[in-house]
């Protein structure tokens, strides 16, 4: 697994070459460059991908459409603002589309290739790759269609590089993207795998955001992630 970091200033929004970080261990709780990716204000942009997949195979996706908070496993949960919660799926959407994905407009009744996640954490100490039941958050949505019987709260999500990155914590109000392949669905174990992540740490908690912050956070994890080109479309077939 290959991870790239970039560190953002929020009164600038430019880019520090100085900043580049590579490696997924620059990410990891706990190791020698853990205060790098912790510094205020500054928040750092990361992508994670499964090395595994074929990227060229997906093409059409679908996205609920809200950005979920994830909550603690135990405490209190610290809200994060929800002011920009439009312009995140919004700036989510562009990318996909300026990528060249189609949108899928009936789930329902043709399987996508794969659906996005957005959310943001609501805990310190957030730990964005462990294993989870993502039901609770999305399940609501109509984008889950194409599958059936259907998915409950004993389906989890899983992340194919955490056997690699370990434990990966993040602030409160840092934002994750992930990117879920519908040809990942386990019926034996009930997990969908995760191909691609992209983490914005803090962003929300910041007190200098600012819509051009968001904007260019999200960009980053699309310009961190070339590989990110669509397969040719095949005829519409469903689940």
């Amino acid at each position: 697994m290959k991870g790239t970091a970039l560190a953002l200033h929020p009164r600038r929004y430019l880019l520090s070459a100085a900043a580049l970080l590579i490696g997924v261990t620059a990410l990891g709780c706990g190791d020698d460059n853990d205060d790098i990716t912790n510094v205020v204000p500054n928040t750092v942009v990361a992508v994670f991908k499964d090395t595994a997949f074929n990227f060229n195979s997906i093409n059409t996706f679908v996205m609920p459409d809200t950005v979920v908070h994830f909550m603690p496993a135990t405490g209190t949960p610290i809200d994060v603002t929800h002011q920009f919660d439009r312009q995140i799926l919004d700036r989510v959407r562009s990318n996909l589309l300026s990528r060249g994905y189609t949108p899928s407009t009936n789930p329902q009744a043709v399987t996508p290739s794969f659906v996005v996640l957005v959310g943001a954490s609501a805990t310190t100490n957030y730990n964005a790759f462990l294993t989870y039941s993502w039901f609770p958050y999305y399940g609501a949505a109509p984008v889950w269609g194409w599958f059936t019987p259907g998915f409950t709260n004993s389906w989890g999500l899983t992340f194919p590089w955490y056997n690699t990155v370990g434990v990966t914590a993040y602030d409160r109000g840092s934002l994750v993207v992930t990117i879920v392949p519908t040809s990942s669905v386990d019926t034996v174990n009930k997990t969908v795998k995760a191909a691609w992540a992209g983490t914005a740490t803090s962003v929300l908690i910041d007190p200098n955001v600012t819509s051009a912050t968001i904007a260019t956070a999200i960009d980053h994890m699309f310009a961190l992630s070339p590989y990110l080109v669509p397969g040719p479309l095949v005829s519409p077939a469903g689940p």
